[in-house]
């Protein structure tokens, strides 16, 4: 299906490197640390947090709001939400900072992630396209052991701009040499990384872990093993 494919980028969280997983870890080391356990159960704070830090981002992704009223505001609204009191307004900021210097220490993969990164990597060079921040990317993929697949991180923090918006897929193009009809985005959110990347002239490949495409036509393959891929590129 891939065969004509020459430029191959992937999206870092969730795609390769398990953000979800590893977000829970590193959040209960937090909660545990800051002793939150006092104010509210940590199943609450976990699923509060990570409904209204998918709702952040998507608005972040869409350029609706900065990255530092992302960073400063999802712990504020779980706090609230979980009527945990502030004794000291920047509590949450400092949760967040801590919880972002655990997290890039943690070192769970996605399922076939190292497979299907040996794979593409032996065909050529295989880049990561993500709206995560700068400071923080590189780090995920040395602790996850995946930064040796990667040839290149081309980031959103580079050009202050996220996908979908097609501006960064253009840079992205342009920062490889690349050429759009043989340029193959995988990723794991629908919006972000298809839509952005179908938009751009890319073809796609949607990583469907939560079963929740909304139009399979929409994207060149779905999966829901990275695995799957290998016999398709």
């Amino acid at each position: 299906m891939f065969s004509d494919v020459k430029t191959i980028f992937i999206d870092l969280d969730d795609t390769i490197w398990d953000f979800t997983a590893n977000s829970k870890v590193a959040m209960r080391i937090v909660y545990t640390r800051f002793g939150l356990g006092r104010q509210c159960p940590y199943e609450r704070f976990i699923e509060s947090y990570l409904v209204h830090n998918e709702r952040l981002w998507t608005l972040y992704h869409h350029g609706e709001i900065t990255k530092e009223f992302l960073l400063s505001e999802r712990f504020r609204v779980v706090f609230e939400e979980c009527g945990i009191a502030l004794a000291d307004a920047e509590l949450p900021r400092r949760i967040n900072d801590d919880y972002l210097e655990t997290i890039v220490t943690l070192d769970r993969v996605v399922d076939g992630a190292p497979q299907l990164l040996e794979h593409l990597k032996r065909r050529g060079p295989v880049y990561v396209l993500s709206n995560g921040f700068a400071n923080l990317q590189y780090r995920k993929l040395r602790s996850g052991h995946l930064d040796g697949y990667i040839d290149r991180l081309v980031l959103s923090d580079d050009i202050g701009i996220t996908k979908p918006d097609r501006r960064l897929f253009d840079y992205a193009l342009e920062v490889v040499g690349g050429s759009a009809e043989t340029t193959l985005m995988i990723g794991d959110n629908y919006d972000a990384d298809i839509l952005g990347a179908r938009n751009a002239g890319w073809r796609t490949a949607f990583f469907d872990r939560r079963g929740l495409c909304p139009r399979p036509d929409l994207s060149d393959v779905r999966i829901t093993d990275l695995r799957q891929l290998i016999d398709l590129i």
